[in-house]
């Protein structure tokens, strides 16, 4: 069975940043729980983080352009693996969901925050 990971559009939302510290700290809480507990969250993260790669990134597995998207140089060859391995339909298990979720984490009061204000609709 195919599993497919929808993702908002790459962009960077700051209106988010300026939510209240308490919305804010909330929606980082919920981001953590879930990539703490949930195998799908964390694949979905991974789409997410890989999806704001651009070309040239995906293509050389590294992290070229520094526009706020995607993901730092340390963690762009995984990103790319993780990425085109849930593009092709299989899951993450064992070490490499456990290294998965580690990545996912990093980004959780960053961009995957932005993406659950933006999926709560609080932008």
């Amino acid at each position: 069975m195919k599993h497919t990971h929808e993702v908002p559009p790459a962009a960077r939302y700051p209106a988010a940043h300026k939510l209240p510290v308490s919305v804010r700290n909330r929606l980082v809480a919920s981001v953590v729980d879930a990539l703490s507990t949930n195998t799908a969250a964390v694949e979905r993260a991974i789409a997410i983080l890989f999806s704001r790669q651009t070309e040239s990134e995906k293509h050389s597995q590294q992290t070229l352009v520094d526009n706020g998207l995607g993901v730092r140089h340390n963690h762009a060859r995984k990103v790319t693996y993780y990425g085109r391995w849930l593009a092709s339909g299989r899951r993450l298990s064992g070490y490499h969901l456990e290294l998965a979720r580690k990545i996912a984490l990093t980004y959780a009061r960053t961009q995957l925050m932005e993406v659950a204000a933006l999926k709560a609709g609080l932008i």
